[in-house]
This record gives C-alpha cells, sequence and structure tokens, in this order.
C-alpha cells in the first residue's frame, strides 16, 4: 500500500459501550455477559480501516471531558495519530446492544455543539496540517454533526481541504449531506437509507440505485457509491459505467461500521490510482472484512486479500 496519509474529521466522535446480552427484553432487567469501550463514530472507524490497511490514518476530532480523553488515548493506541480539539462539552457515550441472534440495537447520545473558538481551532488545526506535514493528503469527512452546530462547518471544511490541493471524501445525512454535495467533493458514500431520504423515494433495486448515484453527480459531487447493505454497492464515477458489487454471503459478527470500512477502502484506493473496478472491489472486501472483526474498523488486510476474488462486479 501507499505511504500517503488519509486524515479522518469527526464533528461527532463518541465512545462506544458495547454490550453483549442473549436477547434484549424491553422493559425488564437486562445482564451483559460482555462489555467493551470502543472510540466510536464514523470517522474512527474510518481511521482504524485505514490504519489496518497500512496507510498513515490521523484523525482529528472535538473531545471533551474524561470520556473524550479515554476515546482520544484508545484511538492513539491502535496505531492512529488521533488530534484532540478540545472542547467545553463532554463527549457522548453510545450504547451498542448486540444479542446473540446477531439483531443489534443502537442508542446514540446528542453531541454537545462545539463553540465558535473550537470550531475555528478545528479548522486552523486541518489548513496547517494540509500545509505541511499532511499535505497532499486525502481527507475524509464522516459522521453526523452535533446538535447546534450548522452544516455550512462541513462546507468549510471541504473548502479549505481543497485549497489546501487534497481530494475529499463525504459520508454523512441530511442536510450535511446536502450542503457538502454543494461543495464539490471528490466522491460522497450515502447509504440506501440515508439517499431514500434526501431524495424522498424508495430505491427498490439496483437500477434505482444507479440512477440516484447519478443524481449525486449531477448535484455536484464527483462521483458517489450507494452502500445497500448485504445487498452490494453502486458506483458512479465521473465518467465511464456505473459499477455494482456483491459481496459474498459471510457468517458476521457485527455488520456496524462495514459502511466505514468500504470508505476507508475507497479512499485507499483512490491513493493508489485505482479506478473502476479494481477499487469497487477492493473498498467492497474492506466492507465485508469488517462483518468478520471482533470489532468495528479491526478489519485484518489478510482477510481483505481473501475476500477480493469473491467480490462479484458487473456494469450496470
Amino acid at each position: 500500500m501507499t505511504d500517503r496519509t488519509v486524515v479522518c474529521i469527526s464533528a461527532n466522535p463518541g465512545l462506544d459501550r458495547q454490550l453483549r446480552l442473549s436477547a434484549l427484553v424491553p422493559g425488564e432487567v437486562n445482564r451483559a455477559s460482555r462489555a467493551v469501550a470502543l472510540p466510536g463514530g464514523k470517522a474512527a472507524h474510518v481511521a482504524l480501516s485505514t490504519h489496518a490497511l497500512g496507510v498513515r490514518a490521523v484523525w482529528i476530532g472535538f473531545l471533551g471531558g474524561p470520556i473524550g480523553e479515554q476515546c482520544g488515548s484508545e484511538l492513539s493506541r491502535l496505531g492512529v495519530e488521533a488530534i484532540a480539539i478540545r472542547t467545553k462539552s463532554s463527549t457522548r457515550v453510545n450504547l451498542e446492544l448486540i444479542e446473540d441472534s446477531g439483531r443489534i440495537t443502537e442508542v446514540l447520545e446528542p453531541g454537545g455543539s462545539p463553540d465558535a473558538s473550537e470550531q475555528s481551532e478545528m479548522l486552523r488545526t486541518l489548513a496547517d496540517g494540509l500545509r505541511s506535514q499532511w499535505k497532499g493528503a486525502l481527507v475524509v469527512i464522516s459522521g453526523s454533526l452535533p446538535w447546534g452546530l450548522d452544516p455550512s462547518f462541513y462546507v468549510s471544511l471541504i473548502d479549505l481541504a481543497h485549497s489546501a490541493g487534497s481530494a475529499v471524501f463525504v459520508d454523512t445525512s441530511g442536510e450535511a449531506l446536502r450542503a457538502s454535495i454543494r461543495a464539490k467533493p471528490e466522491f460522497v458514500k450515502p447509504n440506501r437509507r440515508e439517499l431514500e431520504s434526501m431524495l424522498g423515494k424508495k430505491l427498490t433495486d439496483v437500477r434505482a440505485a444507479k440512477d440516484a448515484a447519478k443524481q449525486l453527480l449531477l448535484k455536484g459531487s464527483r462521483s458517489s457509491a450507494v452502500t445497500l447493505g448485504p445487498d452490494g454497492i453502486v458506483w458512479s464515477e465521473e465518467s465511464g459505467p456505473v459499477w455494482f458489487a456483491k459481496p459474498p454471503q459471510l457468517k458476521a459478527v457485527s455488520s456496524v461500521g462495514s459502511g466505514d470500512a468500504t470508505l476507508a477502502g475507497f479512499a485507499c484506493a483512490a491513493l493508489n490510482g485505482w479506478r473502476g473496478e479494481q477499487a469497487l472491489r477492493f473498498a467492497t472486501a474492506c466492507g465485508a472484512a469488517n462483518c468478520l472483526a471482533e470489532f468495528e474498523g479491526r478489519i485484518s488486510a489478510s482477510d481483505v486479500e481473501s475476500l477480493i476474488p469473491q467480490i462479484h462486479i458487473e456494469a450496470v
């Protein structure tokens, strides 16, 4: 793999408290068989997957209080260069309830809103880094915005990265996705549910997902991928055919974070200059490898390599 850098931006990180239990019974006392605290938020999963693929991963996020300290320290321990933008508000904690059946229930706290000076510090940190030690890095902006933070904040990050000569990949939803697309990022990756919400219509099959991916290009993005869970991925490049990838059926440990691992795969493929079928096959294998990992983002490069030949690719 390349020795270049992926800079992952997290406006709304959290500490994920993962609980495993035989079955969740609402309204009753539920006892977990295992509890693990993990650095959370989509950008953390992208950074961890990027690191696992042998590419330098830098993570920049708003972190506050003891929970924020724990989140940043754990990312660093796992090999990610974690840069904290300290906030007065404490970092959120999210609950991930995993049943023996494989069903997953998530309870996500709202994130505290960073104030104007904290927002400016993130922009300054990114600008300084892209002019010096991260020059030429690919910037990935992923995850939701915390309460009170205007979608224009993502636009500011995209414009700043572009002015430094960096390509930008985006994975978010709602108004943040709409605003980000207008800023013309190189790549966006909504999932089916996020894109259905944005477009106001159901994506019932691959053909509908293809048309939706094309719409994202018309709205401003230079390429787009629509993740359909176990049904596969539709990818539309700026030119050339629209591609569809179907992963193999796997006995998943957990599917949480698979879209983030897929995004990391697309980012690393772009750094290597891969396009078309090669890039999509690699990114899809990364998402599938996450299903085999014990924790989200902790993919195995050997799993990715073994899965690559099992990915079905076709032009649509």
